[in-house]
């Protein structure tokens, strides 16, 4: 893939994530704690495929993004620790509620907390994207 396609895909999936996440903080005022999880995963899922793919590291199964963003990104430093935290809560937070009937219930404190920690992963995110100049 050439360099400017690369930097199409990953601008559609930068506005995605920002997408979803002005959707899950929207949803957090309606009181709809589940959706606002959802949404707040799915914005962390679309930066992180972003970010892997401008390393040239694509993948599609939800359980492989964690695996090659931990392994490209977390383990070699590129971006800090805790960013890999807030991927695997969100993403374990999200697949519980999605799937599990006898999901553990989310609060208004869960569910904030999950949002905002997104929201702390996209700016960290598109922030290494713009000093790679992947995205301006």
């Amino acid at each position: 893939m050439d360099i400017a396609a690369k930097r199409t895909i990953i601008r559609l999936r930068v506005d995605r994530a920002a997408e979803d996440l002005a959707t899950a903080q929207e949803l957090l005022g309606l009181l709809r704690w589940r959706a606002a999880v959802n949404r707040a995963y799915y914005a962390a899922f679309h930066i992180a495929s972003a970010v892997l793919l401008w390393l040239d590291v694509e993948r599609s199964k939800h359980s492989a993004i964690e695996a090659a963003f931990n392994q490209h990104v977390i383990k070699p430093g590129i971006i800090e620790v805790e960013y890999g935290r807030f991927y695997r809560d969100a993403r374990k937070w999200r697949e519980e509620q999605d799937y599990s009937d006898v999901a553990t219930k989310l609060d208004a404190l869960t569910a904030k907390q999950i949002v905002d920690d997104t929201e702390h992963f996209v700016t960290r995110l598109e922030r290494y994207l713009r000093e790679v100049e992947a995205i301006s």
